[in-house]
């Protein structure tokens, strides 16, 4: 019988594929360059929509009268608070809180609200926007903040409150966001800025590590290009030093804790370097963290912060 010869499987004759260090590199390469975006993506979007917290107490539990307020603010967007009465209305202070929080969120805002009210200045507290009982989604630490709070000014001389002065009163981004409010609203006599950011954009470039955790390179660049896409606003909007001049003539009470790691007491400084004139004053505790000073000097802020209103408005 002729023979049939035998096939040679083609594999056989195939070069296997080696995995090489280049081809291990540029995998990881394209790994990379797809992730890095995408998760500087996530965190911009997660700083700039953090979830909403209950406003859990109110000023009865401390003893207070007080009125339910709505108001909207310059885009429509509705403003829930309260408005907190003493003797005749005529000297008011709009407390503006902290990113993440809301009206009570900030440990000395209903003990501050509730001294004040018993010295005779009436007080105005409110949720931001994307915050306690407000509308909205979307936070933008400070640009539209600035506008929730000159909305809730515009209410109030609206309702005849403060007739013979009023002040801001803010904490951390509320605090911020209260200079920068003021320096276009000279009708605000006076402010008490705790634990202040000096300049959003510079502030980001020091800090963002710190809420995104993440590395500082590459993210934190990115992640600033990707606000404004998201929030359309630009972090250069909010900053107290280039709005230093339209707040040199009015009087302002930074405090501020030395310990302070999510804002350093330098931005408080560098605001009142900026400000240049006598009518600043720092009230600087070594031991103090964040927003810390009530907590650890609680007499003395209520002290400072009542007798500073007194004087001024």
């Amino acid at each position: 019988m002729e023979s049939i010869p035998l096939l040679q499987p083609s594999f056989s004759r195939r070069r296997k594929r080696r995995v090489t260090p280049l081809r291990v590199g540029i995998a990881v390469l394209v790994l990379v360059l797809l992730a890095v975006p995408g998760l500087s993506g996530y965190v911009c979007y997660s700083l700039t929509h953090p979830a909403k917290k209950a406003v859990e107490i109110n000023p009865q539990m401390m003893g207070l009268t007080y009125q339910d307020i709505e108001f909207a603010s310059t885009d429509g967007t509705k403003l829930r608070g309260w408005f907190l009465p003493a003797g005749t209305n005529d000297k008011l202070v709009i407390m503006a809180h902290g990113y993440t929080g809301n009206r009570v969120g900030d440990k000395p805002a209903m003990p501050s609200a509730k001294a004040l009210v018993q010295h005779g200045i009436s007080v105005l507290m409110f949720d931001f926007r994307n915050s306690g009982m407000s509308d909205g989604s979307m936070t933008t630490v400070g640009a539209e903040e600035k506008n929730d709070l000159l909305s809730a000014l515009k209410f109030a001389e609206s309702k005849g409150y403060g007739s013979h002065g009023i002040g801001f009163m803010g904490y951390s981004m509320g605090a911020a966001t209260s200079l920068v409010a003021a320096a276009d609203a000279p009708e605000v006599k006076a402010v008490v800025a705790d634990s202040p950011f000096a300049d959003l954009t510079s502030y980001l470039h020091e800090n963002l590590p710190f809420w995104s955790h993440l590395p500082d390179w590459p993210f934190t660049s990115l992640i600033l290009w990707e606000i404004p896409l998201v929030t359309g606003h630009e972090t250069s909007e909010v900053s107290a030093v280039k709005d230093a001049e339209k707040l040199r003539d009015r009087p302002i009470l930074f405090i501020h804790g030395q310990r302070d790691k999510a804002i350093n007491e330098s931005n408080s400084e560098k605001v009142i370097d900026a400000i240049h004139s006598g009518k600043t004053e720092l009230w600087s505790i070594p031991a103090a963290d964040h927003v810390g000073t009530f907590e650890l000097e609680p007499v003395e802020y209520l002290d400072r912060v009542t007798a500073f209103f007194e004087r001024n408005l």
